[in-house]
């Protein structure tokens, strides 16, 4: 069985440490990234930031599919629908700790080649670095 993407279980811890050290959590969400469910016109170059601190939010939950909550835009209670892979980084609003996130092997693009991601350019080309095969050596011995 391979391993599946990580970044539903970052994104689930980190969202703890940041909302246990007294912080509102905020994502970067990619609005172009299939299944995402935001309202339109609160986003700059693709992008959307939202709060998540939990005074902010109403029914959030983190399942297998994404994040999903509601919270109000304008004064209208909205639903809100995040798949993981549409969330590009998590942080601490005061302090901008957190992490950001690059696309997973196997999944869907998240932009076109040339295209920012999070203020970075993607490669036009993606090479990886031969496989090496494991080794196991001994670092400290009794004898």
């Amino acid at each position: 069985m391979a391993l599946g993407s990580s970044r539903p279980y970052l994104i689930r811890a980190l969202y703890a440490w940041i909302v246990d050290g007294d912080e509102d959590p905020f994502v970067v969400v990619d609005e172009h990234y299939p299944g995402v469910e935001v309202p339109a016109g609160h986003g700059k170059d693709g992008q959307v930031v939202l709060n998540l601190a939990p005074r902010a939010i109403n029914g959030l939950s983190m399942d297998a599919a994404g994040v999903v909550f509601e919270t109000r835009f304008g004064g209208l209670p909205t639903r809100i629908i995040l798949p993981y892979g549409a969330i590009t980084a998590i942080y601490g609003r005061n302090s901008g700790l957190g992490m950001a996130f690059g696309q997973e092997p196997g999944g869907p693009p998240e932009r076109e080649t040339g295209d920012l991601v999070a203020g970075h350019p993607l490669p036009t080309e993606v090479t990886e670095a031969p496989r090496k095969r494991p080794t196991l050596r001994v670092v400290k011995s009794d004898d």
